[in-house]
């Protein structure tokens, strides 16, 4: 069958969608040629089956709303990029963990992240706002999304620079580093024991908030040891953490970049 995508942004400025409050994702499902069913589900979040020109998205009714709403768009987002296809089936680490490479799963990801939390919307909204978990779900609140993509989207357009991981007690899954972030910085491959995400992996009931640690504690530069970043971590499933990183204090970029320029003279 052939491909019938069209991109998020079309798919919103043919139904005239200007606010987030105005994305309802049933109906944007319907304009698609797709109907959302909310069903208890065991092994997954969400289901879709498509047949020609129609689909039928089950969504896990015993989710919360944000996770719901991200899940329908995500199979939407299989019946946009992905239809004539074997039928998907989706599962809550699923959804966390692929974010990273370039299969079904992540455009599905990103196809629902750039229909929910749209750039234009989500920039005027973010503008000036912390790099922290409590902004984060702030965010999720205004937009009705889930944490993974909301923080995703706070470091690609948030206004200050920032990086977010997800990471298991064996390694790090995935990152996403903000435009201000300079590429060498590549965090460890392993959660070190000096960070506040290995202590919530470890157990800790409650994390901490927003944390000053020593930037060699995610970092392998050189010069790391130098400087601090403020670290906060939440777990989104029982064998992931996720973390944002904000430099605040933002030296140490400012020196990055300067070491950038000397190399080039």
């Amino acid at each position: 069958m052939a491909s019938v995508y069209r991109a998020p942004e079309s798919i919103l400025g043919e139904l005239g969608i200007r606010e987030p409050r105005d994305i309802h994702i049933e109906a944007i499902a319907e304009y698609c040629g797709a109907t959302i069913l909310y069903q208890p589900l065991e092994g997954s979040e969400a289901r879709i089956l498509g047949y020609r020109d129609r689909a039928i998205i089950t969504v896990n009714s015993a989710a919360p709303l944000g996770r719901r709403r991200f899940s329908a768009g995500h199979e939407l987002g299989h019946w946009m990029c992905d239809r004539g296809k074997i039928a998907f089936s989706c599962t809550e680490n699923m959804l966390a963990r692929e974010w990273a490479d370039d299969n079904p799963e992540v455009r599905a990801n990103q196809f629902s992240a750039e229909l929910l939390l749209p750039q234009p919307m989500f920039v005027a909204t973010a503008k000036n706002l912390e790099m922290t978990f409590a902004t984060v779900r702030q965010l999720s609140e205004t937009f009705q999304t889930s944490l993974t993509a909301t923080a995703i989207r706070l470091v690609e357009f948030g206004s200050f620079p920032a990086m977010v991981i997800c990471s298991d007690a064996e390694r790090r899954r995935w990152f996403r580093r903000g435009p201000d972030v300079p590429g060498v910085l590549w965090p460890h491959e392993r959660v070190s024991r000096l960070t506040m995400a290995h202590d919530v992996l470890s157990g800790m009931a409650t994390p901490p908030g927003p944390t000053d640690v020593s930037a060699d504690a995610w970092f392998g530069h050189r010069d790391a040891r130098r400087y601090a970043i403020r670290e906060d971590s939440i777990r989104i499933t029982r064998d992931l953490v996720l973390t944002l990183l904000w430099w605040k204090d933002e030296t140490q970029l400012l020196d990055l970049e300067d070491d950038d320029n000397e190399s080039e003279d």
